[in-house]
This record gives structure tokens, C-alpha cells and sequence, in this order.
């Protein structure tokens, strides 16, 4: 049974519980790390906000940004859309803005 508490969000085939930090995908849950589940709840809270890789680092990170953070941002993005993307290679959840950065539409 899903969890309709105000805490919930649902995006797509997602089900995100804020409090619960837990992730279901079609009903099944997600393993998400803390990292991940961070930087999707910041993503689809602030749906069509265009995050670089500065912001989203700082953001999700809690500390400044600096020049290899870039790289890092990358690879927990491609980690988070193997685990919720339905074809992780053509993402529908978080897009990239190329030259820009990632959102959810």
C-alpha cells in the first residue's frame, strides 16, 4: 500500500518519502544513498530549475565547490539514473541541459 502522507512526492513511476527517505520505483524500493537521495529530492523539488554543477554540488554537498567537484556531480547523476531511470541512457527524469546542467521537467 503507498504511503499518501504530505511527505510523499510522486514523479513518474517514483514515490519519494521525504521523512522515511525512501525511494519506490513501481511499487518496489529503491537503494538509494544518502548522496542520491539528496540530490533526487533536491532535483524534483525544484522542478524546471536548471542546477549546474556548482549549485547541485553545494547544495547536496553542504560545502564549497571546487574545480574536480564537476566529475563528482557527474558520477552520482549517472549512479542515481542506472538506479531510477527506466533506460538510463536515454534519461526522462533528470535531463541534462547541456552546457547548463541537470533539472526534472
Amino acid at each position: 500500500m503507498a504511503d499518501t502522507s504530505t511527505d510523499t512526492i510522486i514523479y513518474h513511476h517514483l514515490e519519494i518519502n521525504e521523512t522515511k527517505e525512501r525511494v519506490l520505483a513501481d511499487g518496489q524500493p529503491l537503494t538509494l544513498t544518502g548522496t542520491e537521495f539528496a540530490m533526487l529530492l533536491l532535483l524534483i523539488k525544484n522542478r524546471r530549475q536548471v542546477f549546474c554543477a556548482r549549485r547541485l554540488y553545494e547544495a547536496v554537498w553542504g560545502e564549497p565547490y571546487y574545480y574536480g567537484a564537476n566529475n563528482t556531480v557527474m558520477v552520482h547523476i549517472r549512479n542515481l539514473r542506472r538506479k531510477i531511470e527506466k533506460d538510463p541512457k536515454n534519461p526522462i527524469l533528470i535531463k541534462t541541459i547541456w552546457g547548463k546542467g541537470y533539472r526534472c521537467d
